[in-house]
């Protein structure tokens, strides 16, 4: 893997909607294309936005040098501007992401400047840390993960039973409307669902851990609710699961959930600066091997089939991944803790919660109750 060697200048193309690297490297959200270039060496950075983004760029951008792209003359193609302005600042050699587009490095290099692209950027691992303003944001899309959670359950609890199926105000629930009820709260909360809709998976189909859910729910079967918001201004994401019953749930069931539950609890312990993210997968696999279920790292098809978790902030997926990697989590990783077990005969449990690491330990940044069966 080429990674950026912090001494050549890097030049980004993209628009910073959704691309995280780019909107944390200027704070500017815009959802047409732009231009950001960092100098390592001079310690600099110069952010090149339209004349119709300039004021707002300026106003809203942490870059101190926000230049229009008017500057360098008008009605310039992407490939000529980029190297007049490259010539101007004496630059004939840049990295790039991987997702650079190539016929603009194409036609660059036929202009004498020379291109090379990274597999990762020093933007992406200074993402990793998150500081006290994110840790501030995370929390708060949390708070709002909660109130949403809380709606779903509410719901729920409130509707009657008839056979296997549970009604509200005399009709079948479904998951779709489950998950209107969790998106008229996020809404109300100022979040959005841009990572995709929640999950609210009933039954059998419980075990196929991304399913989003659809059709009716019923009474006794194990119900996954997975709520991944973002922030509509901040842009920080939360996520969160957890599973419930509505009624009595098999044996085998609840001894699933507890040791689901068992895993989450010992890898909490475990967490803490310098673990690595293998260390705390594996315990949790080791766990559930014990109670006689399959896991991921034996490639087994049922019980735990994915990894551990994952890190969270402008991405709803970013590093670290928490699973079968030597990465050192360090102070100020947020991390979710998510152990499920899944069985296509019985449906599936996972409990979800963010983990902020610490020194010694970590802080659960989730406050919501854990609760198998709700009556």
């Amino acid at each position: 893997m080429k990674t950026w060697d912090n001494t050549k200048p890097l030049l980004m193309l993209s628009e910073s909607m959704h691309n995280a690297d780019m909107y944390y490297a200027t704070r500017f959200l815009a959802s047409d294309t732009f231009i950001y270039l960092r100098f390592p060496r001079e310690g600099k950075d110069l952010l090149i936005v339209s004349q119709m983004e300039y004021e707002r760029a300026r106003k809203e951008s942490i870059v101190k040098e926000v230049r229009s792209t008017i500057d360098y003359g008008y009605g310039l193609k992407t490939e000529e501007l980029i190297a007049k302005v490259l010539q101007e600042e004496g630059i004939n050699a840049i990295e790039v992401p991987r997702y650079f587009p190539l016929f603009t490095a194409d036609e660059l290099r036929k202009k004498g400047i020379k291109v090379a692209s990274v597999d990762e950027l020093s933007i992406t691992k200074e993402r990793e840390i998150k500081d006290e303003q994110e840790i501030g944001y995370i929390r708060k899309a949390q708070r709002a993960t909660e109130r949403a959670m809380e709606t779903a359950l509410a719901v729920i609890k409130k509707s009657s039973v008839k056979g296997n199926f549970l009604l509200e105000r005399g009709e079948i629930l479904t998951s779709e409307r489950v998950k209107t009820y969790i998106e008229h709260a996020l809404i109300d909360s100022g979040c959005t669902c841009d990572g995709g809709e929640p999950i609210v998976a009933c039954g059998k189909r419980a075990a196929d851990p991304h399913f989003s859910g659809a059709g009716s729910i019923h009474v006794n079967e194990s119900i996954i609710i997975d709520i991944f918001p973002r922030l509509k201004t901040e842009r920080y994401y939360a996520d969160m699961t957890r599973t419930i019953v509505k009624g009595e749930p098999e044996k085998e069931l609840k001894e699933m959930y507890e040791a689901v539950k068992h895993a989450q609890n010992a890898a909490f312990a475990l967490v803490k600066e310098g673990i690595t993210c293998k260390e705390v997968h594996n315990l949790v696999c080791d766990i559930f091997e014990e109670g006689g279920y399959g896991a991921i790292r034996k490639k087994s098809k049922t019980g735990f089939i994915h990894s551990t978790g994952h890190g969270v902030g402008l991405d709803l997926h970013e590093k670290p991944k928490v699973g079968d990697n030597d990465y050192e989590l360090r102070r100020g990783n947020v991390i979710t803790i998510e152990p499920g077990l899944y069985d296509p005969e019985m449906g599936g449990v996972r409990l979800e919660d963010m983990v902020l690491v610490l020194k010694n330990g970590c802080e659960n940044l989730t406050r919501f109750e854990k609760k198998l069966m709700i009556l």
